[in-house]
């Protein structure tokens, strides 16, 4: 009767909730699978990059063309940094680094290098830390000071330069892996930063890899060199897809937003990364986007030359900012460095959309000096942004309160540089065409 009566249950149907986790790790383990597709596509972005970076410098600037050739250029602008530069932040924020695994021109080239390079030992000065966030200081600084994205040339200087770095560094280094994307690239410095904050990671279930039955499968090819089984963090991991079901342990997956850094051990938080992302991803970022329209420059100009006064609009801004908020993160632990650290993190979605906004809004610039009236169409979306990036940071934010038992007062602190950082990004103006 038992049996008859379970027979006669209608098997339960899965709902759409329910399916997405399968889906994703399908779709996980379709990367695994089918990486000859990946590297189509990965071949088909380096000829897109490679075109957009080389075709408005290599075309003949003759009477006839010069048309042609500004079009070109204008387009290559547009694409660049008006879509290309803003999609891959926010996609990196979002869903971690799948650009840098699926789609990177710059990885997809020095991967190709290292496996037909010299294959070198990483020497110990590439493994510093801090090459990544020097490199993408002076870069994002030295491009706004002399407004690069305009000037086909420069840009070809700096993100060409890059490229040609890391195609040396795969030729020189590594067997086979992406040793600039790990130790070097410039990027990579507010990518590990902002892929923390992703709803998407490949999970590592450690108990089900260390029973894995023999015969084991051939280890990883993991190109940023890490050590899959005790990945827990999206903080390197290039989103590629190598690992996934590795030993029937590893699945690409949900997690709530700001999840990994809510949980992060006392030996996780760097003080590092909490200057990082005071001083280079909130106050550089924020100080080259908008100098010329800064109080600082306008008073600068007056006294000094233009590009010392740039130079020094950027600097001063970007210090102002940055000891701002960190002082503001030390008033409100207590005047503890380490508990201070751990609030930074809180910082890196509101931080991060407002890199965004500032991205998006070199598309505003091209479009108002093409006589478009884009000034409300740019609050709405500031608007919206800065709603949503504000309580997804306030959300980490007191959960980090929480988990130090700082009290109701550095949950009000805290409260007050969201929302001082939030009417920078707000009334930040249009910079000039």
């Amino acid at each position: 009767m038992i049996r008859q009566s379970i027979a006669l249950v209608p098997p339960r149907k899965t709902g759409r909730i329910e399916r997405l986790p399968a889906a994703l790790q399908s779709f996980g383990n379709l990367l695994q699978r089918r990486q000859d597709v990946v590297r189509c596509l990965q071949w088909g972005f380096v000829v897109i990059y490679l075109s957009l970076l080389l075709l408005p410098v290599l075309l003949p600037m003759t009477p006839v063309d010069a048309a042609i050739v500004r079009r070109v250029a204008f387009s290559a602008e547009v694409i660049f940094w008006g879509i290309w530069w803003p999609a891959v932040i926010l996609s990196v924020l979002l869903v971690g680094q799948f650009w840098c695994g699926v789609l990177c021109p710059d990885g997809t080239l020095t991967e190709f290098a290292s496996r037909h390079g010299r294959r070198g030992k990483i020497p110990t000065w590439v493994r510093w830390s801090g090459w990544p966030l020097l490199g993408f200081s002076l870069i994002y600084f030295y491009e706004h000071v002399v407004d690069a994205y305009s000037q086909p040339g420069v840009i070809l200087l700096t993100v060409g330069g890059a490229s040609l770095l890391a195609l040396l560094t795969g030729a020189l280094l590594g067997r086979g892996k992406r040793v600039w994307c790990r130790y070097l690239c410039p990027a990579g410095s507010i990518f590990s930063l902002l892929s923390r904050c992703a709803v998407l990671h490949f999970k590592v279930d450690r108990a089900a890899w260390d029973a894995a039955p023999r015969p084991q499968p051939k280890p990883v090819d993991c190109p940023p060199l890490l050590d899959v089984r005790r990945l827990r963090s999206n903080e390197k991991c290039s989103m590629c897809g190598r690992c996934s079901g590795h030993r029937d342990a590893v699945a690409l997956s949900f997690r709530s937003p700001g999840s990994e850094i809510e949980r992060m051990g006392d030996d996780e938080v760097r003080v590092f990364d909490a200057l990082a992302i005071c001083f280079v991803l909130a106050g550089l970022c924020y100080a080259a986007l908008h100098w010329q329209s800064g109080p600082a420059y306008l008073w600068l100009k007056g006294l000094i030359t233009p590009v010392p006064a740039a130079i020094s609009a950027i600097v001063l801004t970007a210090l102002a900012v940055g000891a701002l908020l960190f002082a503001g993160l030390l008033f409100s632990s207590g005047w503890r460095l380490r508990p201070a650290a751990r609030l930074a993190y809180g910082l890196i979605p509101l931080a991060g959309l407002g890199l965004f906004l500032g991205s998006v809004d070199y598309a505003w610039r091209l479009l108002a000096a093409a006589g478009y009236d884009i000034s409300l169409l740019r609050l709405v979306l500031k608007c919206v942004v800065l709603i949503v990036a504000g309580a997804w940071s306030l959300h980490m934010g007191w959960a980090l309160v929480a988990r130090s038992e700082a009290g109701r007062g550095a949950a009000v602190g805290y409260l007050a540089i969201v929302l001082v950082l939030s009417a920078l990004f707000l009334f930040a103006p249009l910079a000039p065409g």
